[in-house]
C-alpha cells in the first residue's frame, strides 16, 4: 500500500528542466481546467541555492475571476497565508516566490508551496462567511467609485445631530439633492434600522432623507419584511447578481436621473 501510494503521488507531478530551473506541474487542477504549476528558479551566482515561484498566473487568474484583493478582508487574508507559508509576493512582478534556500530543502518546500496555491485558490470558494465579511467592503469601495467627485460619502456617521440615534453604512451628500443614507443590509435587523430612520426623518424631525437598503443577497429577506421595505423605504435594491444595476440605483437617488453610467 505504502509504495502504491507514493506511486499516485509522484505519477501525477511533471518535472522538466528549463533555462532558468525546474517547471514543475501538479496533479492539482484550477477552475479553468489548468493545472496549477511553479518554478525551481536556480540562484545565478550561488551554486546550490534556488527559490521556488509560482507561474505569474495566479494572482492574476483570481482577479479575472472577481477575487479583490484590495479590500482589507481579503488583503489579510493573503498576507497571512503568506506568511503561513513563509512565501512573498512581488507586486511588481506579480509573482509569488519563497526565499533561496538551499537545493537539499527544496522538496519538502516545494510540498508547502503547492499547498499555498491551492489555498489560494480556495478565494473563489469563499464560505459564506466570508463572503459576508467582504460584502460591506465591496459595496462600499464600488458606491465610492461610482459616485466619484459628483458627492460626498461618509461611513458610518449620522445624517444629522437630529437623526443620530440610527447610524447608516453610508451618508451620501450631493449639491441640490436629499442627503442619502446607505443601509447594507445582511439581515432583517439592518433593514428595521433604516425603516425606524426613514420614519423619524419624515414624521418626527421632519427632515427630507432618503434611505436606501443595499441586501446582499434575495433571500436575505423574507418577502414580508421586502414589502415593507418596499412601501417605506426610498428604494430597496439587491447587491448579488446584478451589482451595476444596484449601484445604478443607489446613483440615481443620490445624484438625480441625470446620472449616467461610465
Amino acid at each position: 500500500m505504502k509504495e502504491e501510494l507514493c506511486r499516485a503521488f509522484c505519477n501525477e507531478i511533471s518535472v522538466r528542466e528549463v533555462p532558468a530551473g525546474l517547471s514543475i506541474r501538479t496533479p492539482f487542477q484550477r477552475s479553468d481546467g489548468d493545472a496549477i504549476s511553479f518554478y525551481v528558479m536556480k540562484a545565478d551566482t550561488v551554486p546550490g541555492i534556488a527559490r521556488l515561484e509560482d507561474d505569474g498566473e495566479t494572482i492574476p487568474y483570481l482577479e479575472a475571476c472577481g477575487v479583490d484583493f484590495e479590500t482589507s478582508t481579503r488583503q489579510k487574508a493573503f498576507q497571512h497565508l503568506l506568511n503561513e507559508y513563509g512565501a512573498e509576493h512581488d507586486a511588481t512582478e506579480n509573482v509569488i516566490r519563497t526565499p533561496n534556500m538551499r537545493e537539499a530543502d527544496l522538496p519538502r518546500a516545494a510540498l508547502r508551496f503547492s499547498a499555498l496555491l491551492l489555498r489560494l485558490y480556495d478565494f473563489l470558494l469563499l464560505t459564506q462567511e466570508h463572503v459576508e465579511s467582504t460584502f460591506k467592503e465591496d459595496a462600499k469601495k464600488r458606491i465610492k467609485e461610482t459616485l466619484g467627485p459628483r458627492a460626498t460619502v461618509k461611513e458610518d456617521v449620522p445624517v444629522s445631530p437630529t437623526l443620530s440615534e440610527i447610524i447608516p453604512d453610508m451618508v451620501i451628500t450631493a449639491e441640490g439633492r436629499d442627503p442619502v443614507a446607505v443601509f447594507l443590509a445582511q439581515s432583517a435587523v439592518r433593514i428595521q434600522d433604516a425603516i425606524i430612520l426613514q420614519l423619524d426623518a419624515l414624521y418626527v424631525v421632519k427632515q427630507p432623507v432618503s434611505v436606501v437598503a443595499l441586501v446582499e443577497t434575495q433571500t436575505t429577506l423574507s418577502r414580508d419584511m421586502q414589502r415593507r421595505a418596499g412601501n417605506r423605504l426610498a428604494a430597496v435594491t439587491t447587491w448579488e447578481g446584478d451589482q451595476s444595476a444596484a449601484l445604478q440605483r443607489i446613483e440615481r437617488e443620490a445624484i438625480g436621473a441625470q446620472a449616467t453610467r461610465h
